[in-house]
């Protein structure tokens, strides 16, 4: 299981939205966090969701479960600690 805790700020709208449409668990805020939720890769493409670069490398500010495989100027993969 990968899990991400996005601040509930009005600017991550976009990557909240974008991983409901991608079939991931959106859970509400609980103090202050949402959480994104997939069995195995959370993926995302930081043009796509239009974040600026500031707001992309916070992305990752309220923690995560899992383990980064990519996370660059665009693009950020997140995999299952048990993923091969």
């Amino acid at each position: 299981m990968v899990t991400v805790f996005v601040p509930d700020i009005a600017e991550f709208e976009p990557l909240l939205k974008a991983a409901a449409m991608a079939g991931c668990r959106v859970r509400k805020p609980v103090h202050g966090y949402w959480r994104i939720e997939a069995e195995r890769v959370l993926e995302f493409s930081r043009k796509e969701l239009g974040l600026g670069p500031a707001l992309w490398n916070s992305a990752l500010s309220g923690g995560f479960r899992g383990r980064i495989t990519e996370y660059g100027r665009d693009v950020m993969r997140i995999e299952s600690e048990g993923a091969p």
